[in-house]
């Protein structure tokens, strides 16, 4: 177990004379600042809002009692996120790029905190080099554009972690109340990253901090929680859906967690190789007594003892105790693992690479870090691209937009699909909700209240096109519903895109009004379907080809239910 350390103190840390401007922050805080900010505004508004960002629109569009009713019965977890959003949505409007701009904002950060960490441990150039790795993964620019909490999450967690060597070095009762109000506020953001208090501890120990202080402000800030986590256990249904995680997505996590998105195949093909030989070297060396050399090399002054090794004390616990916990939770008891519960760990990897990088020689930087630059570029191309979500309604929206008339009815397979209509209510708003009986506003969720099958029926009546818009798989509950309107309704269009589909249900009446049999109807409708087709390949070349390969796939609807699983 190391001595207490003492932390370096550089020109940053020092009271300008009366008169003088601020000090410029420090290049191993400015710079990987700048480089997540600029990683983060490439293509801010190129991937289209998915269905949990649709769930943020749906949320922070409401006024403030309506969000009340909403947390009384979901997503509580995420209360504080929305009423920050509720906000800054009237400045920014709900928008893609307006409402991903705070998340930007948040990863640039918690990039510029990992290098204010390394220079508080001793340690500039790994807090520089670690920053700027960290900036340039694929893994955080993709929650960096995403208007949900996890970018907030990981700006707090690193605020929190530099508070508690601030705490550790000052040892004061206010410094540890800072602390526990920064842990208080990581839990309100979100539950689960609040098991990096547990790292915390371990790093306490291991650095002989005071642990009856560091106790007492966790312990507060935990009790400050409970009453979330109270309330978040009565909504454990929302986290029904989550499988218990397997090998493969054990694989997953060492990829992730060293900061790729595996868009390669094999997924471990990419940046997160280059991480983990960085990682290892710094962890190596630190732990071999290389304190002493690897300080001056990183930029420590030369007239302050070296830290021992708090950064590596501070930097393994982080990046293993929370999500190693919730892997052994979800194996041992209910499942509660997907990575972005643990994307708050990712800062703990990119400060080892960091150590790692400035432990090389300094004429290999340049080398390596173009490497990694280069070996990120698949990874950084997935996530702004359609399929860096797991849903497209891009090509779903332009669809009906261009082929639905007003008037025509819509039928949100399952209700949750919904939520696209807060989102393009252009698209939606011009259509007949035929299943809704109370508004998601006002029934106090995502969903809204269904009808029942009478007055679903009475709805349907003297509609002449019916649009299905949905995720790929439905329940049972909507296979009868399917099976209800074929009942007065011909199936003749399909289309399939990334996590989404559309159908067209055309009234009978209709068909026999135009004086053709079923079959020759459904089989004119093909060539409609193709030219809807088209105006989607119109709109974006790029999806034209991939919307014509679906469509030439196509498969009967029943089928399509039996097979597909909700993802």
């Amino acid at each position: 177990m190391s001595a207490p350390y003492a932390v370096h103190r550089g020109a940053a840390g020092a009271v300008p004379a009366a008169g003088r401007r601020l000090p410029r922050p420090p290049a191993e805080i400015a710079v990987p600042g700048l480089a997540a900010l600029v990683a983060g505004l490439w293509s801010l508004g190129s991937p289209p809002l998915w269905r949990d960002e649709a769930a943020t629109v749906s949320a922070i569009v409401r006024s403030l009692p309506e969000l009340l009713h909403l947390l009384e019965s979901v997503d509580a977890v995420h209360g504080a996120y929305y009423a920050l959003m509720h906000g800054l949505a009237a400045l920014l409007g709900t928008g893609p790029v307006g409402l991903r701009l705070p998340s930007v904002v948040f990863a640039a950060l918690a990039a510029a905190g990992v290098g204010a960490l390394g220079r508080a441990l001793g340690h500039p150039r790994a807090g520089l080099y670690g920053g700027v790795l960290l900036a340039g993964m694929p893994i955080f620019s993709r929650y960096a554009q995403e208007a949900r909490p996890y970018a907030l999450a990981l700006a707090v967690a690193v605020g929190a972690t530099l508070l508690l060597v601030r705490a550790l070095r000052r040892r004061t009762a206010g410094a540890f109340a800072l602390y526990g109000l920064a842990v208080a506020a990581l839990g309100h953001v979100n539950l689960f990253a609040g098991l990096i208090v547990a790292a915390h501890g371990c790093f306490t120990l291991l650095t002989r901090g005071p642990v009856v202080r560091w106790c007492a402000a966790a312990g507060a800030a935990l009790a400050a929680v409970a009453p979330l986590a109270w309330v978040a256990s009565r909504q454990r249904a929302q986290i029904g859906w989550i499988p218990r995680p397997d090998l493969a997505d054990a694989g997953m996590l060492a990829v992730r967690l060293f900061g790729d998105v595996g868009a390669l195949r094999p997924a471990w093909l990419g940046l997160a190789p280059l991480i983990w030989a960085l990682a290892v070297c710094g962890a190596v060396r630190l732990a071999r007594g290389g304190a002493d050399g690897l300080h001056r090399r990183c930029g420590g002054d030369p007239g302050v003892s070296p830290p021992g090794r708090p950064l590596l004390a501070l930097a393994l616990p982080w990046l293993l105790v929370p999500p190693l916990t919730l892997l052994a939770v979800s194996w041992a008891a209910q499942p509660v693992y997907v990575f972005r519960y643990v994307l708050c760990c990712v800062p703990a990897a990119a400060l080892l690479a960091g150590a790692g990088l400035a432990a090389l020689p300094g004429k290999a930087v340049p080398g390596v870090l173009a490497a990694g630059l280069a070996l990120s570029l698949p990874g950084h191309a997935a996530v702004r691209g359609p399929e860096g979500r797991q849903d497209d309604p891009g090509p779903v929206v332009r669809l009906v937009a261009a082929a639905a008339r007003p008037g025509d009815g819509v039928l949100f397979v399952p209700a949750r699909v919904r939520k696209y209509a807060v989102v393009y209510p252009e698209v939606f708003g011009r259509l007949t909700d035929v299943a809704l009986a109370t508004s998601p506003e006002r029934h106090g969720s995502f969903t809204g209240r269904q009808v029942g099958r009478r007055r679903l029926v009475a709805r349907l009546h003297g509609l002449r096109t019916v649009w299905v818009v949905g995720h790929t798989g439905a329940t049972r509950l909507s296979e009868r519903r399917f099976r209800l309107l074929s009942r007065s309704f011909v199936h003749t269009g399909q289309w399939r895109f990334r996590g989404m589909f559309v159908a067209r249900f055309v009234a009978r009446s209709q068909v026999s009004s135009n004086g053709a049999g079923v079959g020759k109807y459904a089989s004119r409708n093909r060539l409609s379907s193709s030219s809807c087709s088209g105006v989607v390949g119109a709109v974006s070349l790029r999806q034209n080809a991939s919307c014509l390969r679906r469509a030439s796939m196509r498969r009967s609807f029943a089928g399509v239910l039996r097979r597909e699983r909700s993802t």
